[in-house]
């Protein structure tokens, strides 16, 4: 077993890794001009002397680095003048630093760095959704080392993995704990929605709407949670008979302990309690962050930097979305019981059907295969999702309308006041915002500060 980890540039996630079988770490810097796979305000804020550290330690252990240009759009610039001296400072910085690998969502990438950075490995991103043999043999083809099948759409379609696994000699990675909807028919809009929440200059307002639709749909038919992309522990014999030992754990913004705790459940082959701890990219628990970093995602200083443009939205509306955000668990910590369980000692057997049978040509509402395991297995807070459902009810109507963007009658005024407060430090814009946990960090010129550059 080979486990690639997401990075989150912790020290403490390297002193855990000890007796893991971790061969690499996966990560980049927050921002930059190429743009990656996740938005920047969903990412721990990285710069590049931090990489380069961190890094070094990372050689130091005897692990490898495989550094991210792996976003599905760059706006063309890829093609331009200034965009190549930009993607080139990059791979001849990642080449200094000794990084083993690149992941790309480009076959223009991929043949690059072939031919500029040979010493450099390059990977295929989930985000280019291989699902098929013909797809797997083009990127081998044209230079791939290793591709990362597609997230979303077929790991219990054991038929086609096999293929994939026998039709190509190239190295071949499956991420393990992804929650994404099977077959999510929007995967491929979101993967561009997030790349260009990554680059730097962005014009547009950096919310994840693919994400919170999902998180919607999700609730409003919970099988979803169940027939979910997702390998357990427990399954992953039934991938390395096929001769797959590359796997993938995610993602970038998840607390040292719970990542640790993922690498642990999946080195074991095992894991006893709530399933959404190893997959959900949300709800991590309040003692999970442990330092002032991890603790910097959910502070009001990090949502103003991100989310503050009032010339984009209306930005009393950020008030609304905070508000959603933290019953979610979303760039904040969930404080208590968690409102999501699927125990996945329910879903023992559950892999067995899929075994002997494809799901690409069956109606799930007819086969409800997955509907009894949901039953069974998956526990939701019942006042939580009806409080969070008319929540997003209220966002995506305010959305759809325009009112979500433009300003009514009295609202510059009300924006006025709170910038006002803003000017006398975060503690008075905490008490607008739902009661934030998070201590004040800055000297009101500090703040003063942050709201001007926003």
């Amino acid at each position: 077993m080979r486990l690639s980890l997401a990075c989150n540039f912790d020290d403490a996630l390297l002193d855990g890794l000890e007796g893991l079988p971790v061969y690499e770490l996966y990560g980049k810097v927050s921002s930059d001009a190429a743009g990656g796979g996740r938005p920047s305000f969903y990412l721990p804020r990285v710069n590049r002397r931090k990489v380069e550290r961190y890094v070094k330690r990372v050689h130091d252990m005897g692990i490898e680095f495989n550094y991210l240009l792996n976003a599905s759009c760059m706006s063309n610039t890829e093609y331009t003048r200034q965009g190549q001296r930009e993607l080139r400072k990059t791979l001849d910085w990642v080449s200094e630093m000794g990084c083993e690998s690149v992941t790309v969502g480009h076959i223009f990438l991929l043949q690059m760095i072939k031919r500029s950075y040979p010493q450099l490995k390059v990977r295929i991103s989930a985000h280019r959704f291989t699902d098929s043999v013909r797809k797997a043999r083009f990127w081998e083809d044209h230079g791939a080392d290793c591709i990362v099948l597609n997230e979303t759409a077929f790991h219990r379609e054991f038929a086609a993995l096999r293929a994939i696994r026998e039709g190509v000699s190239c190295d071949v990675s499956l991420i393990v704990n992804n929650s994404c909807r099977t077959d999510c028919a929007i995967a491929g809009t979101h993967a561009t929605n997030l790349s260009h929440g990554s680059q730097k200059g962005g014009k547009g307002f950096p919310i994840d709407y693919h994400m919170l639709f999902c998180l919607d749909y999700r609730l409003r038919e919970p099988v979803n949670y169940v027939r979910a992309n997702w390998i357990r522990p427990e399954d992953l014999h039934h991938y390395e008979a096929m001769g797959f030992d590359n796997f993938k754990i995610v993602e970038r913004n998840t607390p040292t302990p719970v990542l640790l705790k993922r690498a642990r459940a999946y080195a074991e082959r095992r894991f006893d309690g709530n399933l959404f701890d190893l997959i959900l990219p949300c709800q991590y628990p309040e003692q999970a962050y442990q330092d002032s970093e991890s603790r910097d995602l959910f502070s009001v200083r990090r949502a103003m930097q991100h989310f503050f443009k009032p010339g984009a939205i209306n930005v009393l509306e950020l008030f609304r979305l905070s508000d959603l955000a933290k019953k979610l668990g979303m760039l904040y910590p969930t404080v208590g019981e968690p409102p999501l369980k699927l125990d996945n000692r329910k879903l023992d057997g559950f892999i067995d059907r899929f075994l002997e049978k494809s799901c690409i040509d069956v109606d799930c509402e007819k086969c409800l295969y997955c509907h009894r395991f949901a039953d069974d297995a998956l526990d939701i807070d019942p006042t939580w999702r009806e409080q969070v459902l008319a929540d997003y009810r209220e966002l995506f109507e305010r959305m759809n309308t325009g009112k979500f963007f433009e300003y009514g009658r009295g609202d510059l005024v009300q924006l006025g006041q709170l910038l006002r407060k803003a000017l006398r430090g975060p503690r008075a814009i905490e008490v607008q915002t739902s009661g934030s946990s998070a201590p004040p960090e800055r000297h009101p010129e500090a703040a003063r500060a942050e709201v001007v550059d926003a």
